[in-house]
């Protein structure tokens, strides 16, 4: 519920769906407890919580198949229960273009060494074997190899569409599939700058296995620099009267223009135009405008 409440604090207007990843049993209850925060709550069906866990891929493909490809948007974002985000989703992600597919953590597998557990200890590594090889033998792959963590990930309409229609092997993890199958249906990879897994000194902010310390947020959200997600975070936050008055200032005109101003007109258009035309003009003048 809280991370929910934050989400709609920095970001009033968009959608929010949910999708469960727990044990089937505990769905209704979910539902009965957050229905009226969300618009919809899709529960995998008779997949485990350890599936679901090491398959957030297939599980969203899954969701996008019941669900998802009759709503209409551009970019949908993975903001998991633990992902402590503490400003607009539009400032977060800035830094991905629209049609990118941005997933965090992202580096070279090479980079990696034998610290990955998914493609160096078994059964991983001869799962890991088996999708190269599916991918080389059925798309002629042969690009560099990459490796993320599938948090904070997100992923344009276009690609979640081609996925959801693709035969993905139910091999390796969702971190090792993504940024392979990105690659394969042509889309560019981008870093969502959120993680940064050589950096030590970064894991007092966003790690893998530590709870971060809440006394560590609130310094960084008292200064205009400081970093805005964290993770995990498991506790419920309510501190963010602490939060740099200028910066809330500088977020509530960011806020103001876009969505009092540009959004707006582009709701006008798209009516007016039709989604589909829309997306052609714009995408007409932003190549018009590169050129200058």
């Amino acid at each position: 519920m809280n991370r929910i409440q934050l989400l709609r604090l920095f970001n009033p207007t968009i959608r929010i769906f949910g999708l469960f990843g727990g044990d089937e049993k505990y769905y209704q209850n979910i539902k009965k407890s957050l229905g009226n925060e969300l618009e919809h709550i899709y529960c995998i069906p008779g997949k485990s919580a350890k599936w679901n866990w090491r398959n957030g891929d297939l599980a969203l493909k899954l969701w996008y198949r019941d669900y998802g490809k009759d709503l209409l948007f551009d970019m949908l974002h993975i903001i998991e229960w633990d992902l402590l985000v503490l400003n607009s989703i539009s400032q977060v992600y800035k830094c991905i273009p629209e049609n990118g597919v941005g997933l965090s953590g992202l580096t070279l597998l090479k980079n990696m060494d034998k610290e990955w557990y998914w493609t160096t200890k078994e059964p991983y590594k001869t799962e890991w074997e088996k999708l190269l090889a599916f991918v080389k033998d059925k798309y002629n792959y042969n690009m560099e190899l990459y490796a993320c963590i599938a948090g904070g990930a997100c992923f344009p309409k276009a690609f979640i569409e081609k996925y959801s229609a693709t035969d993905i092997p139910e091999l390796c993890n969702d971190e090792a599939r993504l940024p392979l199958f990105a690659q394969i249906f042509g889309f560019k990879l981008y870093d969502t700058g959120i993680y940064n897994r050589f950096n030590v000194d970064e894991f007092k902010y966003f790690n893998l296995k530590q709870q971060i310390n809440t006394q560590i947020i609130l310094k960084e959200i008292s200064t205009v620099e400081g970093k805005r997600v964290f993770h995990p975070y498991y506790k419920v936050f309510c501190k963010l009267a602490v939060c740099n008055h200028w910066y809330n200032v500088w977020h509530s005109i960011v806020y103001f223009a876009e969505h009092k101003i540009i959004e707006p007109i582009k709701l006008i258009l798209i009516k007016l135009l039709g989604h589909r035309l829309y997306k052609a003009i714009k995408e007409k003048l932003k190549k018009s405008r590169l050129k200058n």
